[in-house]
């Protein structure tokens, strides 16, 4: 996990994880690797106090979500787990969501990459497995079906598979490292697939992104888009790329700018 400044938000998620850890408990054990990015709102101080287990590794705040995961992930993998969990704090649980996981993974000998799809407060499906294109796939209610890439706010990475393609890629910053994940998996031959059923609960973020946004100036879109949160040209090129050719990256770095330049107009309610 990697968080930063959302401490009941942090903490809400944790609650459900405990719940069901509780629930697995004799089959699996489970520790939480917490990456708290700068936060100033006592996160980490409130996370040891309610669950004194979980490790917290200390960001400066300019680490952003996939440089984050990737500290995360390279301090769990020091223990060879046997499957890696990436959650969002802003992602919570539905009961029974880590045994369908795992489940699901043993129906797969272990060998998949598992997305689990969550649904917004009310009731559409938010994220999860994507199609190439980056469209949201609907689970089944019963058995995985295959997916290009995913959201990263709940997935289950098996060991065989971090062992082939590591952890996410550190060219990216904020964005793409789940999406591109999903990509690497497929050119490297390993399945994923989305797990049965709606497993979390995750609002979308509103809105329209302030790049796109003209009720600010030119100049604020563009320092908006290439921001770590925005759509960085080079990282957005670069996934592009390997998503597809480099023709169709060039042709989705012009549309960005156009979009930029000719922006849709929303209120802004906190400038």
């Amino acid at each position: 996990m990697t968080v930063h400044n959302r401490k009941s938000q942090t903490l809400k998620c944790l609650e459900a994880c405990r719940e069901q850890f509780a629930e697995l408990k004799g089959k699996f054990d489970f520790t939480v690797y917490l990456v708290d990015d700068g936060s100033t709102d006592g996160t980490s101080e409130a996370v040891l106090e309610m669950f004194p287990g979980t490790v917290i590794l200390k960001g400066d705040g300019s680490l952003f979500w996939n440089h984050g995961m990737i500290r995360a992930w390279e301090e769990a993998a020091k223990e060879d787990f046997d499957f890696y969990i990436w959650l969002n704090d802003d992602t919570i649980l539905l009961p029974g969501a880590l045994g369908v996981l795992l489940e699901n993974s043993s129906y797969l000998r272990h060998k998949a990459i598992l997305a689990g799809t969550a649904k917004d407060s009310s009731g559409r499906l938010s994220y999860g497995g994507r199609t190439r294109k980056g469209r949201l796939i609907p689970p089944d209610e019963t058995i995985p079906i295959p997916c290009d890439t995913f959201n990263g706010n709940l997935v289950l990475v098996p060991r065989y598979a971090f062992k082939a393609l590591g952890t996410m890629d550190p060219h990216y910053s904020h964005s793409f490292g789940d999406y591109d994940y999903g990509i690497r998996a497929d050119k490297a031959g390993i399945t994923t697939v989305i797990a049965p059923g709606v497993l979390a609960l995750c609002d979308r973020n509103p809105g329209l992104p302030k790049w796109r946004n003209g009720a600010y100036t030119l100049k604020q879109r563009y320092c908006a888009i290439i921001s770590p949160k925005g759509r960085p040209f080079r990282e957005q090129f670069l996934y592009d790329t390997r998503k597809g050719n480099v023709l169709t990256a060039i042709a989705h770095f012009i549309s960005l700018n156009i979009k930029v330049l000719f922006p849709k107009r929303e209120r802004v309610s906190n400038p």
